[in-house]
């Protein structure tokens, strides 16, 4: 009796998963189409072929549906990385971006977040996403410190944050590839820096020159 209810929750579970994923995906077609005050519950419910309860009951309000949906991406975006090496996890997560935003539906999103991301519900979902991602960055430098590839305490944040920002502006602004020569050039400066190797151990801070 006891296992014949485990398997029933069991495979409820498996078949609410690909709703759920269908759901989400539907949900960042509506917003890169409609933006996020146009966005409706009832049109990600009939693009997913869903009743529009099914979509209530998991997510209550439009925001908490936009998150786990910009979730999503995120989430699967961290999840190329366990190459077994900082330089090869960078370059796998740089590439996945680079195949998403190929796809017009991301390049809908982008366009969303210049055109509404100053609005307080968005800055809400975003600065939510960025928090409860903070641990995918923080294992991967983790990692990398373990094997002996970067030296304790690197902000894994500021520096996926400056990685990030250099992947957007290539590919929103400058409208260009994300082909792997840019990519080993940018890694490079991220990771060796611009300063000559035996100025690489000098304290840092301003030099007397500066003040």
């Amino acid at each position: 009796m006891v296992q014949a209810k485990r398997k029933a929750k069991t495979q409820a579970l498996v078949r609410g998963e690909p709703v759920v994923r269908g759901v989400l995906a539907a949900t960042l077609r509506e917003a890169a189409r409609a933006g996020y005050h146009g966005l409706r519950i009832e049109d990600v419910a009939a693009l997913a072929g869903v009743n529009k309860t099914t979509v209530y009951r998991r997510w209550p309000s439009k925001q908490e549906l936009v998150r786990d949906a910009l979730m999503s991406i995120a989430s699967e975006t961290f999840a190329v990385a366990g190459t077994g090496s900082l330089r090869g996890d960078m370059l796998a997560i740089a590439r996945r971006i680079g195949e998403l935003a190929a796809q017009p539906q991301f390049q809908g999103l982008f366009r969303l977040f210049v055109v509404e991301g100053a609005d307080p519900e968005m800055l809400a979902i975003v600065r939510s996403v960025r928090t409860t991602l903070e641990t995918g960055p923080r294992a991967i430098l983790e990692a990398a410190e373990a094997r002996g590839e970067i030296a304790p305490g690197v902000d894994s944040k500021l520096l996926f944050d400056v990685f990030g920002a250099a992947l957007n502006r290539r590919l929103f602004l400058e409208r260009a590839p994300l082909d792997d020569e840019y990519l080993q050039r940018l890694i490079d400066l991220l990771l060796h820096g611009a300063l000559a190797p035996g100025q690489r151990t000098k304290p840092r801070g301003r030099t007397r020159a500066a003040e």
